[in-house]
């Protein structure tokens, strides 16, 4: 009985060890194709480009003025990797995926489209912000314009006031939501267009999210993926050069926007020559404040919870494709 017990217990070990060679055998795999050098391949055929960019996108094409440059520290993931449409430029990406989605909530809140307000809570003890004690809260109160982001944030308002309207007795659209669960199902949403080839992390995903708009509206041009190898690789697409130049001015315009909603909203407390680096190491003073929740300024109060929630969602997810 015993001897069976100990063969049963080796096999069982064994089986265990096969199934983790064969898991890391196929990431070494996937990290290797995306390790080849990229071939200019020829892309698909251009379209002509139509409708309106929205200011994530703007975000996305004209990366090289929104984002921080990489780090350039610690081991990462060629997966993660992503760079500047225009330039080539290494970004961050983390910073690249903050950026498309504070542009597009202060351009809601600015529209009359979304409502934001800061009410306690009790501290997570988790990082990035272990001790923080409130939350950010919007709330519908006007039609979403038609772009990727606000169109994913309109349906997750709308399934989280379906499954809640039976819960509460407020109005109709009158539902405040905490900003952590709206990106949530913003980025469930988002998911259900990207193929399993092509998710790259919750930074990634939201970035590949609004390529695939730009490139059905015909301002990226989608490279050609004509073999099972260039699925699995991690291909860019490539700016529509002749239309993305004559977006110049809307992309200056949403900067200018951006700065004058940090000057009306804001109170420089995250001024620093490289954003990401800033919110890395936020004043007490905005994360427990000792004064009423009403006087934290909005403008750091959305691209700290937006920070807040991005770095959260990376941590739930499978770390060998982490940086």
């Amino acid at each position: 009985m015993a001897v069976q017990i100990a063969i049963l217990l080796v096999l069982i070990l064994l089986g265990v060890v096969l199934v983790w060679a064969g898991a890391r055998g196929w990431q070494r795999l996937i990290s290797g194709a995306g390790n080849l050098p990229e071939p200019r391949a020829e892309p698909a055929e251009a379209i002509e480009p139509q409708g309106p960019v929205g200011p994530e996108g703007l975000v996305v094409l004209f990366a090289h003025e929104f984002v921080d440059r990489a780090s350039g520290k610690g081991m990462v993931s060629p997966r993660l990797r992503c760079y500047a449409p225009i330039t080539d430029d290494e970004l961050d990406p983390l910073h690249w995926a903050q950026q498309m989605l504070y542009a597009s909530l202060a351009t809601l809140h600015e529209a009359g489209c979304v409502e934001m307000r800061v009410v306690e809570r009790a501290a997570t003890f988790m990082p990035p912000y272990p001790q923080k004690n409130w939350e950010l809260q919007l709330r519908q109160i006007g039609p979403m314009p038609e772009a990727p982001i606000s169109d994913v944030l309109a349906v997750a308002f709308d399934l989280i006031r379906r499954r809640q309207r039976a819960e509460t007795e407020e109005e109709e659209g009158a539902l405040w939501v905490a900003l952590d669960t709206l990106i949530e199902h913003a980025l469930r949403t988002m998911r259900q267009e990207i193929s399993f080839w092509q998710r790259s992390g919750v930074y990634g995903d939201i970035r590949q999210y609004i390529e695939a708009a730009l490139i059905a509206q015909g301002y990226l041009l989608e490279p050609a993926r004509p073999t099972w190898l260039d699925r699995v690789r991690h291909k860019r697409p490539r700016p529509h050069e002749e239309t993305v130049e004559r977006l110049q001015d809307d992309a200056r315009q949403l900067a200018n926007r951006l700065a004058a909603f940090q000057r009306q909203h804001g109170a420089g407390l995250l001024e620093a020559e490289k954003e990401s680096e800033a919110l890395k190491q936020v004043d007490a003073s905005l994360l427990t404040p000792s004064e009423s929740l009403d006087e934290l300024p909005l403008d750091e109060s959305l691209r700290i919870s937006i920070y807040e929630t991005l770095v959260s969602l990376r941590q739930l997810e499978p770390s060998g494709e982490g940086v």
